[in-house]
């Protein structure tokens, strides 16, 4: 981090701690972190094999969101004096095996990972056009650990894979939720992925290139509106609520049009969201016009049913 400029310290609530000033290109702070990675592979014979790794990585650009899914006020901050680069370590060990002259694959895999300086911000955090918005940070850890099971069938007229994923993600911080863990926001408790491909002639083939089924996301904070004079806001436990379980259908189809040594083409004709599952993008609340004393949910989305054709070539 260089400077020129002046450059602030703060107290656990937010308040100026001390303040500096640096010249032009004068360094400010800097980080030096070492990501190491180790990969073994045992193979108990042709078909069956035992994998292990483990990965060190770190990331100096960090998202201040404080919704429940991205949007263009979300704001991107850099590594500083006052935030330090997340570091996650994730351990991972795994079974995989082909069948029936490798025509199947099959693997099984469980993972690990701690991540430390975590970032969330303090309650009633102003994050937009707030020029001291490091002011309004919390830094604590995480963990994710989970299990993922795929099976693949590779060729054939008819091809594809099945994965699913069980895990969970979770923070900590001093600050929030009395400093025990609770879900992140990225939580997914259930991850299905459905692909499969039909080749119906050397012009045509057919995709089904995803039916994706994602339980349990999104994780927010609900309110009630309590009636004591004036309208005030109760806040449930953070991350205490989650969003509707997202799922949708996606087809498609590509006719070959020309294929040679020099050129080939094809149409691309798909459907996004086949069967129109209007999934929630965000939840808002708002007083309910019948009951003053209650508050309503709103449900956004952003996109239905959506179609397409394409012209794909190359030479």
């Amino acid at each position: 981090m260089l400077g020129p400029g002046v450059f602030y310290t703060y107290f656990s609530d937010g308040s100026i701690a001390d303040s500096s000033k640096f010249g032009n290109n004068k360094f400010v702070k800097t980080y030096f972190n070492l990501e190491p990675r180790l990969s073994l592979n045992y193979l108990l014979n042709q078909e069956n094999s035992i994998k292990a790794s483990y990965a060190r990585t770190t990331q100096n650009l960090h998202l201040l969101s404080n919704s429940t899914s991205g949007n263009p006020t979300d704001l991107w901050i850099p590594s500083s004096n006052n935030v330090k680069p997340e570091i996650a370590d994730q351990f991972s060990l795994g079974y995989f095996r082909n069948f029936k002259d490798n025509l199947y694959e099959f693997s099984t895999e469980v993972y690990y990972k701690n991540m430390f300086n975590q970032i969330d911000y303090i309650n009633g955090a102003q994050l937009n056009f707030n020029n001291k918005v490091e002011s309004q940070l919390l830094f604590g850890q995480g963990r994710a650990y989970g299990i993922e099971l795929f099976l693949k069938k590779k060729y054939g007229r008819f091809n594809g894979w099945v994965g699913y994923t069980l895990s969970r993600t979770e923070r900590q911080f001093d600050g929030i939720a009395n400093g025990t863990w609770f879900p992140a926001k990225q939580d997914i408790t259930h991850d299905v992925s459905i692909v499969g491909i039909f080749e119906l002639s050397k012009k045509w083939t057919f995709l089904q290139p995803g039916f994706t089924i994602q339980e349990m996301q999104l994780l927010f904070q609900a309110v009630n509106t309590l009636l004591l004079m004036k309208l005030v806001s109760y806040y449930t436990s953070h991350n205490g609520y989650r969003m509707p379980s997202y799922h949708r259908l996606d087809i498609g189809a590509t006719w070959q049009r020309k294929k040679t040594q020099k050129f080939e083409s094809s149409w691309t004709f798909s459907v996004y969201n086949a069967y129109d599952r209007w999934n929630a993008y965000s939840l808002t609340f708002k007083q309910d016009p019948n009951d003053n004393s209650r508050t309503q949910t709103v449900q956004t989305t952003l996109f239905g049913i959506i179609p397409s054709i394409s012209y794909n070539f190359k030479f």
